[in-house]
C-alpha cells in the first residue's frame, strides 16, 4: 500500500505490521489530529488508512518508523526461538546416542588390532616351532614350546600333558616313537646316571601325582629340564636341584640316536 505525506518526503511502502505500528504511533503522539470523513484515494482498499493519518506530522512518522524496527526486531526473534522441550529432548538423546556408538565403534576397532596383534604373534611363534621341530634338535624344540597349555592327555600343541609332550617332540624332531604314558616311557632306551646326563635325555619323576613313575621331562643341560608341568604352569623349565623335583628324582634315559643327540648339544638360540 502507497501512502504519501504532505511533507516533500518519499514515498514509503508498509506491510500490514508497519501500519499497525504507524496506527500505534500516532495514538500516542502529543498532535491533535481531527480525523476527517474524507478518505485517502485508495480508501476502496480494506487497507486503507483516513487521510488524517497520513497527513500527520514528521514526529509521528519517526515513532512509527522506530516502533516498526521494532516490530521487525520482534519478528526476527519469533523466528528464531529455540526448539520445543521434545525436540530439545529428542536432540539430546541423539547426540548421546551418537557418541555412545563412537565410543562403541572406537572399542570395536581396538579389539581387532589387538587380535589382529595376537594372530601376527602367534603365527610367528608357530613358524618358530615348526623350524625347531625340522631342525632336529630336540632341545630347540622342546624351548619353542614353552609357555604351552597343559592338559591331562594332551598329545599335540595346543595343549600337552608330561608325556604327550615328550613323545611329541621326539616323534617330530627325529622320528622317535615313543609308548604314550610317562611309566611305559621309563622303560623304554637305556638308563643314564644323574652323572652323565646330555641334553636330550628323558627325566623322571615319581609319586608326583600317584605311586610310581608319574611325571617325564627332557633334560636341556646345566641341571634343568623342560616339561609339561600342571594346568596352572604349563610347559616351562625348572632346575632338578630345586627340592621338589630332587625329593622326587627317579632316573634318567637316553632315548635318542647318537646322531641326534649330537644334535642336542648345539647351542641353542631358545635357552636363557
Amino acid at each position: 500500500m502507497i501512502f504519501q505525506k504532505k511533507s516533500s518526503r518519499s514515498t514509503t511502502i508498509l506491510d500490514k505490521a508497519t501500519k499497525s505500528a504507524v496506527i500505534a504511533a500516532l495514538a500516542v503522539t502529543s498532535f491533535t489530529v481531527s480525523l476527517s470523513p474524507t478518505f485517502a484515494k485508495t480508501s476502496h482498499h480494506k487497507h486503507s488508512l483516513p487521510a488524517a493519518v497520513v497527513t500527520a506530522g514528521n514526529y509521528s512518522h519517526r515513532a512509527a518508523i522506530k516502533l516498526a524496527h521494532s516490530v521487525n526486531k520482534t519478528r526476527s526473534l519469533v523466528a528464531a526461538k529455540p526448539k520445543s522441550a521434545h525436540d530439545l529432548r529428542l536432540a539430546k538423546r541423539l547426540a548421546n546416542q551418537q557418541a555412545r556408538l563412537a565410543k562403541l565403534h572406537a572399542i570395536h576397532e581396538a579389539r581387532l588390532a589387538k587380535k589382529q596383534v595376537n594372530l601376527n604373534a602367534h603365527q610367528t611363534k608357530v613358524a618358530m616351532q615348526d623350524r625347531a621341530l625340522a631342525s632336529g634338535n630336540v632341545v630347540e624344540a622342546a624351548y619353542s614350546l614353552r609357555g604351552s597349555r597343559y592338559r591331562m592327555g594332551g598329545t599335540s600343541r595346543g595343549a600337552f600333558d608330561c608325556s604327550g609332550f615328550v613323545r611329541y617332540i621326539l616323534g617330530h624332531t627325529g622320528g622317535v616313537d615313543l609308548p604314550r604314558t610317562a611309566t611305559e616311557q621309563y622303560y623304554h632306551g637305556s638308563p643314564v646316571a644323574s652323572g652323565d646326563l646330555q641334553p636330550g635325555d628323558l627325566v623322571f619323576f615319581k609319586n608326583t601325582y600317584k605311586h610310581g613313575i608319574s611325571h617325564v621331562g627332557i633334560y636341556t643341560g646345566n641341571g634343568k629340564f623342560v616339561h609339561a608341568a600342571n594346568e596352572h604352569k604349563g610347559v616351562r623349565e625348572d632346575s632338578l636341584n630345586e627340592a621338589y623335583y630332587s625329593n622326587h628324582y627317579a632316573g634318567a634315559r637316553r632315548v635318542l640316536p647318537a646322531q641326534m643327540r649330537a644334535m642336542a648339544l648345539a647351542p641353542t638360540h631358545s635357552g636363557n
